[in-house]
């Protein structure tokens, strides 16, 4: 990849990173599964909003021990080469960054893990080591990004999206190229720039090389 291609690119982590929702397995493992799940059928029948929804999941998680969340949600399988694919981008100077509505500190312990450069998501409060009640839900990732292109002198040209849910349209359209991967909606797959069906992250890097 050419150094001028792109300056960031950002990643969802459900269903991008992680191979199934990351959050909701490990709520389900502590517990939590059928407050979890009933969240989820009132947004589904769309009784509440986003924010709603965010807001109530991440409640639910009050109290609860941030290692016992990270180690249950370590055990979700994830794509193949994430490091690799981290690694290959920013040797050719493009910053690898993590867009989602998922809790801060997962985000951090995903940084950790394979590191990424930053992330933009939801910040839920933690207090030695537990989760508290302060909630500031990210619903809107498109303005996360744009606000972080903002601040980081980045223009939208230089810019890459791959994500595979609705709420990742938005940000398609705020960027110059973008991805669907392993989208099963085809909204999402209409309204990006590529598509793309593989469990390994390089195929992402390898046709970024060639993309224009």
């Amino acid at each position: 990849m050419r150094s001028s291609s792109w300056s960031l690119i950002s990643f969802d982590v459900d269903g991008t990173i992680f191979r199934r929702p990351a959050l909701r397995e490990a709520a389900h493992a502590l517990g939590l599964r059928e407050e979890w799940d009933e969240i989820d059928d009132l947004f589904d029948r769309a009784k509440i909003n986003l924010r709603e929804r965010l807001q109530s999941h991440y409640a639910l998680l009050n109290g609860k021990r941030i290692t016992d969340i990270l180690t249950e949600v370590a055990k979700v399988d994830v794509m193949k080469h994430v490091r690799e694919t981290v690694d290959a981008l920013r040797a050719d100077g493009v910053k690898a960054l993590l867009l989602t509505d998922l809790p801060n500190f997962l985000c951090a312990d995903l940084v950790d893990r394979f590191g990424f450069d930053g992330y933009i998501a939801s910040n839920v409060g933690i207090r030695d080591g537990i989760v508290s009640g302060e909630i500031d839900p990210l619903t809107d990732k498109r303005l996360g990004l744009e606000k972080y292109r903002s601040r980081m002198s980045i223009p939208r040209s230089k810019c890459v999206h791959v994500g595979d849910g609705r709420n990742d349209v938005p940000v398609f359209r705020a960027v110059q190229y973008s991805i669907a991967l392993n989208s099963r909606v085809a909204l999402v797959n209409k309204a990006a720039s590529h598509t793309m069906i593989t469990d390994d992250l390089l195929d992402v890097y390898r046709h970024l090389r060639t993309a224009i």
